[in-house]
């Protein structure tokens, strides 16, 4: 999955779960605090982005992403896994 693929799922996903980001651009320097999403909403946008780019990464390392630039940093150096639980 490209870095292009994989911020589009993470895009659709910001759209569906956070109000704030419906019909907005959205770009890498962008965080979803700046469209108002609370913590369950990040946890749920980042969970559900993993499981659909077939991806795991460590809470420790989500905690340094600043940006969604960052998110999909971890994205593309996380291996790929058959089967993902979060």
């Amino acid at each position: 999955m490209t870095r292009e693929e994989m911020f589009d799922v993470v895009k659709a996903n910001m759209s569906t779960i956070i109000e704030g980001a419906r019909g907005k651009e959205i770009s890498e320097k962008q965080s979803m605090k700046d469209f108002g999403a609370d913590s369950l909403e990040m946890v749920e946008v980042v969970s559900r982005s993993m499981k659909q780019c077939r991806r795991k990464i460590k809470r420790t390392e989500l905690a340094q992403a600043k940006n969604l630039g960052d998110l999909l940093d971890l994205l593309e150096k996380a291996p790929e896994a058959t089967a993902v639980t979060v």
